[in-house]
């Protein structure tokens, strides 16, 4: 159970995840090796799974997100997304229980990379059908860490 002082440290590591563990004891008042063996419980617990870096997808040409709500048939989800890890334009992959089977994000560089993409996944095995909404703006994106009330 996350108590209050572990919740600082990961809304701080979310914020910054190469924060140093003085930055981080002064902030939650306790001291640096202190702080280690919580950020290092937090991790064997696998509620820290990995440190990464947030990349702007537009410096690197990306300029076009979409999500795409798959219909699939015969085949299950999991061998789906198997399949479709092979494609770089898919950045998350999920299962739904809504009416599609999967919801993907993709990101091209253009409408017309996007229509290549569709045109590719259309024609795998499984697929009845597939519908896409542009994305215009993400307004915003966040993991919210629960209160302990």
């Amino acid at each position: 159970m996350l108590d209050e002082t572990d919740r600082m440290l990961l809304s701080l590591l979310k914020e910054d995840a190469r924060r140093k563990y003085i930055e981080l004891g002064e902030a939650v008042h306790l001291s640096s090796p202190a702080v280690y063996e919580r950020v290092k419980k937090l991790e064997r617990a696998g509620i820290i799974k990995r440190y990464t870096i947030d990349i702007d997808p537009e410096a690197l040409g990306l300029a076009l997100a979409a999500f795409v709500r798959i219909h699939i048939s015969h085949k299950p989800c999991e061998e789906m997304a198997l399949a479709l890890q092979q494609y770089p334009e898919v950045e998350e992959c999920y299962s739904s229980a809504g009416e599609e089977s999967m919801i993907l994000k993709v990101r091209t560089a253009t409408p017309s990379a996007l229509e290549s993409f569709l045109d590719r996944i259309r024609q795998m095995p499984g697929i009845e059908r597939a519908q896409t909404s542009i994305i215009l703006n993400t307004n915003f994106e966040r993991i919210n860490i629960p209160s302990g009330k």
